[in-house]
């Protein structure tokens, strides 16, 4: 089965618990659904590169936890993929 590469556009705290449970979210539904997944965390002050991001992505999930190091960037992100048809999930 082919795996898909979920952007998990987040600027992770290990101790937050919205962070912890959405990496665990995602992992609990590709084990239940059988489908691997390549998780890739990516934190807003790293983005330089929105088609990189999109292009590269079976999906982009944006996490929990504004406000974000970068909210221009998060946004970005945002419009890039509605433009091109990526599948996006925000919490």
């Amino acid at each position: 089965m082919r795996r898909i590469t979920v952007n998990l556009l987040i600027d992770y705290a290990p101790d937050h618990p919205y962070h912890r449970a959405s990496v665990a979210a995602l992992h609990e539904a590709a084990a239940k659904t059988d489908i691997p997944i390549e998780l890739r965390i990516v934190p807003t002050d790293t983005i330089d590169a929105v088609e990189n991001l999109t292009g590269a992505s079976s999906a982009v999930f944006i996490g929990p936890g504004t406000p974000y190091r970068r909210p221009e960037a998060a946004n970005e992100v945002i419009r890039a993929a509605r433009e091109r048809g990526v599948p996006l999930v925000a919490t």
